[in-house]
């Protein structure tokens, strides 16, 4: 499935799924995410830890459609290293490394998956993770995304609100994004926990894409039409991309650096910014 970086593919949305319930397994793919990320972590309790796991790998074969994902509990955890390897085996696309701090974590990952063509997403999730950012490396080539948890980045932290709009946990989302923009990687947002607010889940997902985020983390099916629609471009916004890229092709072929399009500037990094929007809405199906 995974046949490039996850940052040229489509993840506008990623919606986690509780490995322990198997109504929640058998209708995620209704919900039209572009991603999905069984969770064998957070979501599941430690007495049904090897039910979840058992019900994921049936899951990953039973689902075509999207990104197949996994969260796994750390290596650290007595479930770590066999959902790494049963999921691998089960053929997942991705594996999601929750509470990443260290360029070895994703060592010891790399070191069980073997020869299996398994992608890794590191997520970020307290304040040591977020520091070693710069030197979490690559993951041997495998390091395809990061995202943030902000709750669990505040419960680290000490704060007194699980919000990531201000303060410590907002200043956290924004390095989360800028370090993958400087590796060139996808950047997942964080998870908005008011499941029942369309308008407070929107409100977060628009904030999100305008700091440089790729798509949201979703925890509840009616989450992902909104981040879907949020992180595909504009019908004008694809009109306007559509003439810059195409006015800057004809002053390439007429050899100038900077030309003016409707009124407005338009040099290299300009005309680069419109291309990636007219990409994203390929990617979406908008244009051809």
């Amino acid at each position: 499935m995974l046949l490039g970086p996850l940052a040229d593919l489509l993840c506008r949305s990623a919606l986690f799924v509780p490995g322990a319930d198997l109504r929640k397994l058998e209708r995620a793919a209704q919900a039209a995410a572009d991603a999905l990320i069984f969770d064998l972590e957070d979501a599941v309790a430690p007495t049904h830890k090897d039910l979840a796991r058992r019900q994921v790998c049936e899951a990953l074969a039973g689902a075509s459609a999207g990104l197949r994902l996994v969260r796994v509990n750390g290596l650290d955890t007595a479930w770590g290293a066999d959902d790494v390897e049963a999921v691998a085996q089960a053929g997942a696309d991705g594996i999601v490394l929750p509470k990443c701090e260290q360029a070895a974590q994703l060592k010891a990952v790399v070191e069980l998956l073997g020869s299996a063509p398994v992608k890794l997403i590191a997520l970020i999730e307290t304040p040591a993770g977020v520091l070693d950012l710069g030197a979490l490396g690559n993951g041997g080539g495998r390091l395809l995304g990061l995202a943030f948890g902000h709750a669990d980045f505040c419960r680290a932290a000490g704060l007194a609100q699980l919000r990531s709009d201000i303060g410590l946990a907002y200043h956290a989302r924004c390095q989360v994004v800028l370090a993958a923009r400087a590796r060139g990687l996808a950047a997942l947002d964080c998870v908005c926990l008011d499941v029942r607010d369309e308008e407070a889940f929107r409100a977060d997902a628009v904030l999100g894409r305008d700091l440089g985020y790729d798509g949201k983390l979703c925890i509840h099916p009616a989450q992902v039409a909104i981040a879907n629609s949020i992180y595909t471009p504009a019908p004008e916004a694809v009109v306007r991309a559509r003439s810059v890229v195409d006015a800057w092709a004809q002053a390439q072929r007429d050899g100038l650096g900077v030309i003016a399009v409707d009124g407005e500037m338009v040099d290299a990094p300009v005309a680069a910014v419109q291309a990636r929007v007219l990409e994203r809405a390929r990617r979406a199906g908008l244009v051809g």
